[in-house]
């Protein structure tokens, strides 16, 4: 009978091989590795409208910006001013009206264009550039008819709302009620403050302002100040001290409202980094004649579960294994993420007899062919440098 914690091992196998319906209808994201394009027209452009298709469901206009302006600069060669010009226009111009958006971002994920359409997609960019250098400027308006903009900050915002909120209630409620010798009234500032949705800095601006009050109560009550005496001479003390007593509560309610701000505060989720921009800096071989092996596109790696790499020069053979639903992912050189108990690695003496079956096999079958060498296994530190061939990555 299968333990609890065989189970739990099991159902989060399960879960990291879920696909969404999105996933399910649209597929992964579109990643060519070398000779993945075809050299026919038409079923490279089949191909491509495929991957257009994927990129038109899933990016906005401005997801698009950062590919073309980069196409611009590291194909075409423009320079910094001109990309400048291309960026002031809007999102929707750069990516939808002149049509460059798709084809490059698909550039950029490995498709290799033939000729004829490199040449239709450098026309497009080229459309692209001049419709941003005929852009005629706006003329400037005078100054003297330009309306003044009152800009009003976001701290003058929060103190405007809680003055005129629980510091008015507590203008009207308590400070009116002492006034009229009513020094029993109480504030349910906890209360208050959750009705108005005042919190943060806004509490600490009332928070503030209590303390003044208090600060003067104190100094009428101890008498450690003549101008605080003078002013309150006409509460007597009794009542002094059930104001201080009032204002103390008012500040404990603010605390107890912080120390309930922080535990209720849900942490910022860390966005994952892009795919392409997490394996910028990945250094790799992209190509070995000697052992007749092509990286695939690094692109596909943060989306991977199961990744291959070989070291072409010490013929080791590395199997990365990752069980997190978020796949791998790439930091500078170094791939991060991986189980280090299911990730191995093993010096290959004939890397020609066992890398042709890494490239097609199943991992089933890679693992009846791992425990037939003879060689020992060792531990993966996740480092891959120039010398590395990204033999395959697995999605499961």
């Amino acid at each position: 009978m299968a333990t609890l914690a065989a189970k739990a091992k099991n159902q989060e196998a399960r879960r990291a091989n879920r696909k969404t319906i999105d996933t399910v209808y649209m597929g992964k994201e579109p990643v060519f590795s070398p000779g993945d394009t075809p050299t026919d027209p038409v079923l490279a452009d089949r191909l491509w409208s495929k991957a257009a298709n994927w990129y038109n469901y899933y990016y906005d206009p401005k997801d698009y910006v950062p590919y073309v302006l980069k196409y611009g600069s590291e194909v075409l060669g423009w320079t910094p001013e001109q990309c400048k010009r291309v960026k002031a226009l809007k999102d929707y111009e750069i990516a939808m009206t002149i049509g460059a958006g798709k084809a490059c971002v698909i550039h950029f994920r490995g498709f290799e264009y033939l000729p004829e359409f490199r040449a239709k997609v450098d026309a497009k960019m080229a459309n692209l550039l001049e419709h941003a250098e005929s852009k005629e400027e706006e003329p400037e308006e005078d100054d003297d008819d330009k309306p003044v903009k009152i800009v009003i900050s976001p701290q003058q915002r929060m103190r405007a709302k809680m003055m005129d909120t629980i510091y008015s209630d507590f203008d009207e409620i308590v400070v009116d009620g002492w006034l009229d010798n009513k020094f029993s009234i109480k504030l349910d500032v906890y209360g208050l403050c959750k009705k108005y949705q005042i919190k943060g800095n806004a509490i600490n601006m009332f928070k503030e302002k209590i303390q003044v009050h208090l600060e003067e109560y104190n100094d009428a009550y101890n008498k450690t100040c003549e101008q605080a005496v003078e002013g309150y001479e006409h509460v007597s003390r009794a009542n002094q001290k059930k104001a201080i007593k009032q204002l103390e509560a008012i500040i404990a309610d603010c605390e107890a409202l912080k120390q309930s701000a922080k535990a209720t505060r849900i942490p910022r989720a860390k966005k994952p980094r892009a795919s392409d921009k997490q394996v910028e800096k990945l250094k790799y071989m992209k190509e070995s004649i000697d052992f007749k092996l092509t990286s695939v596109n690094p692109i596909m790696i943060p989306a991977g579960y199961r990744l291959y790499v070989f070291n072409t020069k010490y013929k080791k053979l590395f199997e990365y294994v990752t069980n997190s639903t978020k796949g791998f992912e790439v930091k500078g050189t170094t791939l991060k993420n991986f189980d280090s108990k299911l990730s191995r690695c093993i010096g290959l003496r004939k890397p020609e007899d066992v890398l042709p079956a890494i490239l097609k096999k199943t991992p089933k079958q890679i693992n009846n062919i791992w425990d037939s060498l003879t060689t020992k296994t060792g531990e993966c530190n996740g480092r891959i440098n120039q010398d590395c061939i990204l033999v395959r990555v697995m999605d499961k």
